[in-house]
């Protein structure tokens, strides 16, 4: 196969109708806002590329770490410039790093062969965490989050508890999802989650907030409900692979 067919499949095969809509419409309200605000244009962009690479991610497909870098990098200046110095040094120093790792792990368990997408597109081969791995997940994420609130509030954080416990949790999903694990995005989930309730914190306390980037993570938790459907079937699809 040509590398032009590949990369028609990877951006634009095994799309549902359902997903192509979904896609679509998060793309779209992204574009709105960014017509109502357009002093925002670097948030957008993080914005855009981070929905693409999250709703790539659930489909198991390989280039959601392009988007991801670009993601990444934009929101890291973004949050810097509102004192979310957690946020920053999270996607500074972990998650830009982090994209050229997971693209490496990646690339070695992919598969065209018994596929939760129709079209036989290539898709990531999905692992489940058993009790004891969750153990030590839940273990990681109470002393990280415990150390981490510490240093932030050394470093006169905007919000160093709920900055602090978003910071860890991401890290430990991210790591989940390098390593192909369906249970990410039940982190993602509490992540999401937690991430809205810190740019709505933002707005309450100083009265200005990133718009674009309320709504991606807002859009960001919705696609990690869809995620985890999803890579329940990857699981089913390629336990024997």
């Amino acid at each position: 196969m040509s590398l032009t067919a590949k990369l028609k499949d990877e951006f634009f095969g095994g799309w549902t109708k359902f997903e192509a809509l979904w896609l679509c419409f998060f793309l779209t309200i992204q574009l709105v806002i960014f017509a109502i605000q357009p002093d925002g244009w670097i948030a957008t962009i993080a914005a855009i590329t981070g929905i693409l690479c999250v709703v790539f991610v659930g489909k198991g497909k390989i280039s959601n770490y392009l988007f991801g870098l670009i993601s990444v990098s934009l929101y890291a200046y973004t949050s810097y410039t509102f004192g979310l110095y957690g946020e920053m040094q999270l996607n500074l120093l972990v998650y830009v790093p982090v994209q050229f790792i997971g693209f490496y792990l990646w690339r070695k368990h992919m598969t065209n062969k018994n596929t939760v997408n129709s079209d036989g597109v290539e898709e990531v081969i999905a692992k489940a965490l058993n009790f004891k791995q969750w153990l030590i997940v839940i273990a990681v994420v109470l002393v990280g989050t415990y150390s981490y609130i510490k240093l932030l509030t050394r470093l006169n954080s905007a919000f160093p508890e709920l900055d602090g416990v978003t910071v860890v949790v991401s890290i430990v999903a991210q790591v989940l999802m390098m390593l192909r694990y369906r249970e990410q995005w039940a982190l993602w989930i509490i992540v999401n989650a937690l991430t809205i309730a810190l740019w709505i914190g933002m707005y309450s306390k100083t009265g200005d907030t990133s718009l674009p980037l309320l709504l991606m993570y807002i859009m960001y938790f919705c696609n990690s409900i869809y995620g985890y459907y999803n890579w329940t079937q990857l699981v089913k699809r390629h336990q024997n692979d």
